[in-house]
């Protein structure tokens, strides 16, 4: 009786903890530093925050283009060769690579 009382005690605390764990890490995001839409120089900031912190200071934040409600930063290295693509949602701040 005591191992199903555990059991249930364990689902439950899972219940409740998980939605909250889950709604705490958002999306993931932990480059950006500010609310409300993104700016292009946010952008700008948000992707040189990720490459810093993956790379140091070998690739640095190009051009950057609005396409649609996603901001698409050229990621290039030290000679100014593109080596890939970045999209920024300006609405959410999530960041995903071009493939």
């Amino acid at each position: 009786m005591k191992t199903k009382k555990r059991i249930i005690s364990t689902v439950l605390l899972l219940a409740l903890a998980l939605p909250t764990y889950a709604i705490g890490c958002g999306s993931g995001n932990n480059y950006r530093t500010s609310t409300g839409v993104v700016t292009k120089d946010e952008a700008k900031q948000m992707t040189q925050n990720y490459l810093a912190s993956i790379d140091g200071a070998q690739f640095k934040p190009g051009e950057i283009l609005l396409d649609g409600r996603t901001y698409l930063v050229d990621v290039v290295d030290g000679s100014g060769k593109s080596v890939v693509k970045m999209n920024i949602d300006m609405l959410t701040g999530d960041m995903r690579p071009v493939f």
